[in-house]
């Protein structure tokens, strides 16, 4: 039977054209599996990142290291010399730090102003956590230029501060 706007399909009557368009269900699952796929892929990484950066601090935490910085460097000069150098350092990091080095540095030249003989008896001195220090040193006669203070730890810890 044909009656205007019904056809035939199966035994059931739609009121779609005979060439209707859909997917099958393979198609729909393998579409429902990529983004599920995909979906999971991102939250992963967004918390391997999560973390990642959560295991880093615990092991900073956990691995207490020598860190400190240079927070002020003054250097008076007389001429176009440097006749005496203060450093104030402040120790941010959770262990003792023994100063081994200070150093002036540009391109082309390094004064060594105070360099340890032996670290483990002799340091320069010790900054304690949350310790700040003032370094002083006189009678020096270096040639002004812009230099940068280097202060280096016995385990290797390096801060420095621009001069000029």
């Amino acid at each position: 039977m044909n009656v205007k706007g019904f056809h035939q399909n199966r035994n059931n009557f739609s009121f779609s054209p005979p060439n209707y368009f859909g997917i099958s269900e393979v198609v729909g699952a393998t579409i429902l599996l990529v983004i599920s796929v995909a979906l999971s892929l991102l939250i992963f990484g967004y918390f391997h990142g999560y973390i990642s950066e959560l295991g880093n601090a615990l092991i900073n935490t956990l691995n207490k290291h020598c860190e400190f910085e240079a927070m002020s460097v003054v250097a008076n000069t007389s001429g176009s010399t440097i006749t005496s150098l203060s450093i104030v350092l402040y120790n941010y990091g959770g262990a003792a730090c023994p100063i081994s080095g200070v150093f002036l540095l540009n391109g082309s030249a390094i004064y060594p102003i105070k360099v340890s003989s032996n670290c483990v008896t002799s340091p320069i001195t010790v900054l304690n956590p949350g310790q700040v220090k003032i370094l002083n040193y006189t009678g020096l006669d270096i040639p002004y230029y812009n230099y940068e203070v280097r202060v280096v730890s016995c385990d290797g810890f390096i801060a420095g501060k621009s001069l000029g």
